[in-house]
């Protein structure tokens, strides 16, 4: 006799299935209705057999599944579903399930289940396992098919979270896997997927306003979506009369479910002039081709000009044809004002940036022009230094301007390295790996940017310069260089050092510099493009 745990949110099942395991002298049996109270039994009562339904609510049986064998590796678990067996065989076999078996098996199949895995055997249907079956949820793991059917429920991220016991974040994460792994853009898909699979089965809203007559089964099982959006949503027939909607939409266009139900484009006074004109023809096109729509317009709402994002796409039934076209709109007009007024910020940004840049650019003329008129004799001390620094600060206003245009070409590094050095004696040049050393680049710049680097040291006789090159191939055609390059700090210049740092960026290099008890340290690294051998 062994003990059992029924997880099942039927009552009429959970009693068949006790009934089926007393007349095979299982009396210990134990019932839950959902995640939670399954996951507090499982763990007070420590059952030899838990027997799940994987729509179960909340979370889902498939995290069920998983928190069991993650608490104990050994604990048995038979998988009794209404669920797609094709899909979910193979899954629950993936999350440790001992067993699957479809309720639309014969009694006689679940009772020989329930001796296999409590016997040490597994129990899954040959065909459900053999490889290459095709279903489109195959890809999944079991965490995002439980995210997949809590979306398709019409749960909320946060909600989802909380279900899950997961941040946020991770939801997001894990909806964009769906999103990718799926080739599909829109919760509203990820739904039609998961009503395909069987991932979910239909619920009944408790909001909204939905059309007095019967839904196709396709429909009634978006209710629970629609109800669900933060969004105004709705559901219209191929023929444009609307079938249901969530109290979004009738709270937003101030309407009665009365007004709402059975309406078509024509009369639904709600919509401004211009859609009422311009969705039957997007409708239309929907319908007839079977892709999805979406315009973003302004209009006039209750006399108030708004910018509104409307949407529409088939929903379809099990043989591929168009049951019904899901909508939805959302009011973008905040999000707009708020592009607008970050596009007058930038705008005044540059217009600023343009007049500091003018004003920079005019003091060093008038600058220059001062010292000129000294006529001082080249040879005087701190001339040629005082010169250099003025014409590094005009550079910086190009840079500033980004008037500086690259100008790249294929270079031997190393060579370049050495003859940006001639003249420099003091300096130590070495290599530590090179696996290329031809590559694009503006040479121009960088000889530049040597030239003003080494002005950052101190050099002398008893302190070189060392200079370390490291080229690496990194594919795709990209060499990784890196140039280190340490000695004594001459005394520290605004001005060079940011004019090194501005040939950097130029170069689209990253530069970094740290200084330590008189010494001097930098480095420079490229992503350069690789250049064919000469």
């Amino acid at each position: 006799m062994a003990t059992v745990l029924i997880a099942d949110a039927t009552p009429i099942v959970r009693g068949a299935l006790r009934d089926l395991l007393e007349e095979m002298g299982h009396q210990e049996v134990q019932e839950a209705a959902d995640v939670p109270t399954a996951l507090t039994l499982a763990r007070e009562w420590k059952p030899q057999l838990v027997i799940l339904e994987i729509a179960l609510p909340g979370s889902g049986g498939l995290d069920l599944l998983r928190r069991l064998r993650a608490r104990d590796a050994s604990q048995k678990v038979l998988v009794y579903s209404r669920q797609n067996a094709a899909h979910f065989a193979p899954l629950c076999f993936r999350a440790g399930a001992s067993g699957f078996v479809s309720k639309q098996e014969d009694m006689a199949n679940l009772r020989k289940a329930i001796s296999d895995v409590l016997a040490g055997r597994g129990h899954f249907a040959r065909e459900h396992m053999e490889p290459g079956g095709g279903n489109e949820l195959d890809c999944l793991t079991p965490r995002e098919s439980a995210v997949l059917q809590l979306i398709a429920e019409g749960k909320t991220n946060l909600r989802i979270a909380e279900e899950l016991r997961i941040s946020f974040k991770t939801v997001s994460t894990y909806k964009a896997h769906l999103l990718e792994k799926l080739h599909v853009s829109s919760n509203v898909e990820l739904a039609e997927i998961a009503r395909r699979n069987g991932l979910v089965a239909g619920q009944e809203p408790s909001v909204g306003a939905v059309a007095a007559e019967t839904l196709p089964v396709e429909l009634g099982l978006l209710r629970s979506l629609v109800d669900a959006a933060p969004t105004p949503m709705f559901v219209r027939t191929t023929e444009g009369r609307l079938l249901f909607c969530n109290q979004n939409f009738l709270d937003y266009y101030r309407i009665s479910a009365d007004e709402a139900l059975g309406s078509g484009f024509a009369e639904a006074r709600w919509f401004p002039p211009a859609v009422r004109k311009t969705l039957p023809e997007g409708f239309a096109r929907v319908v007839r081709e079977g892709a999805p729509m979406a315009i973003t317009t302004r209009v006039e709402i209750f006399g108030e000009a708004r910018v509104m994002h409307y949407w529409m796409v088939p929903y379809r039934d099990s043989q591929g044809q168009a049951a019904g076209i899901l909508g939805g709109l959302q009011d973008v007009t905040d999000s707009e004002g708020q592009l607008i007024t970050l596009r007058d910020q930038l705008l005044a940004a540059e217009a600023q940036a343009r007049r500091q840049a003018d004003f920079y650019r005019e003091s060093l003329q008038e600058l220059a022009g001062w010292v000129a008129a000294l006529e001082l004799h080249p040879a005087t001390p701190g001339l040629s230094a005082l010169t250099e620094r003025l014409e590094r600060l005009r550079r910086l206003c190009q840079f500033q301007e980004k008037s500086v245009v690259p100008a790249d070409e294929p270079c031997d590094l190393p060579a370049l390295i050495g003859r940006c050095l001639v003249g420099h004696p003091e300096t130590l040049f070495g290599v530590q790996q090179i696996d290329a050393s031809r590559v694009w680049l503006d040479t121009g710049t960088f000889a530049e940017w040597m030239a003003t680097t080494l002005g950052l040291f101190r050099v002398d006789i008893d302190s070189p310069v060392l200079i370390r090159l490291e080229m690496r191939v990194r594919g795709q055609g990209r060499v990784h260089a890196r140039l280190e390059i340490s000695g004594r700090a001459a005394p520290e210049s605004i001005i060079d050092l940011s004019h090194c740092q501005h040939l950097a960026e130029h170069l689209e290099g990253t530069f970094v510099q740290g200084r330590h008890e008189g010494g001097l340290e930098i480095e420079f690294s490229l992503a350069l493009p690789q250049a064919e051998s000469v």
